[in-house]
């Protein structure tokens, strides 16, 4: 079973003309570490605050929140989503005695994006021209185009890359836009990219 750990505390160059002024693609990437391929399709999550109680020695009641509708207690707990998703987890201290919320400790959002198929590309050079295709997160009025490829970060949509290694690539390509009612939106989505060793 694949396990997201969730803590208390968190730690938490490209083609002339086509990259943005200021390129947020790192920051994005650091914000949404669900774009990557690992992780996707788990729907468990452990939950684990252990390591960082320090309560004098009072009784407590540790009580979660899943964004779901689910609810269960205790300072180390797992549960699974039925469903993919973006959900806001809560964590709250209660008074055994009274029932009262003392502290909201911990309240924080987590995606879970199912598996992807993907389609893996063949280069037989090391250096190539990437261009987003609309089709990868179809209905969104596209406003920035992020790129994450062998952990550097470029922004636009056409951005030139040369790999350091031939060999298999994910390419995590994230967008930022508006959909048809003008809603904001954030998507991503993962290519594969084959590098053909020199013959």
């Amino acid at each position: 079973m694949k396990r997201l750990l969730l803590f208390i505390s968190f730690l938490v160059p490209g083609m002339a003309g086509a990259q943005e002024a200021a390129c947020e693609a790192a920051a994005y990437f650091q914000r949404h570490p669900e774009c990557g391929s690992e992780g996707r399709g788990a729907k468990c999550l452990q939950l684990d605050i252990t390591h960082s109680l320090d309560r004098d020695g009072k009784p407590f009641v540790f009580a979660w929140n899943f964004g779901d509708g689910t609810t269960q207690q205790g300072p180390l707990t797992e549960y699974c989503y039925q469903r993919y998703g973006t959900y806001q987890i809560t964590l709250d201290l209660i008074d055994p005695q009274t029932r009262q919320v003392i502290h909201n400790e911990l309240s924080t959002q987590v995606t879970l994006l199912p598996p992807v198929d993907v389609a893996i590309d063949t280069l037989r050079d090391r250096s190539a021209v990437f261009k987003y295709d609309p089709e990868l997160l179809p209905g969104l009025a596209v406003e920035h185009v992020y790129w994450k490829i062998e952990n550097r970060y470029y922004c636009g949509e056409s951005i030139r890359h040369a790999f350091a290694n031939p060999g298999l690539h994910m390419i995590e390509i994230a967008a930022v836009g508006k959909t048809a009612d003008k809603m904001s939106f954030n998507g991503c989505t993962l290519r594969g990219v084959f590098v053909a060793p020199k013959p």
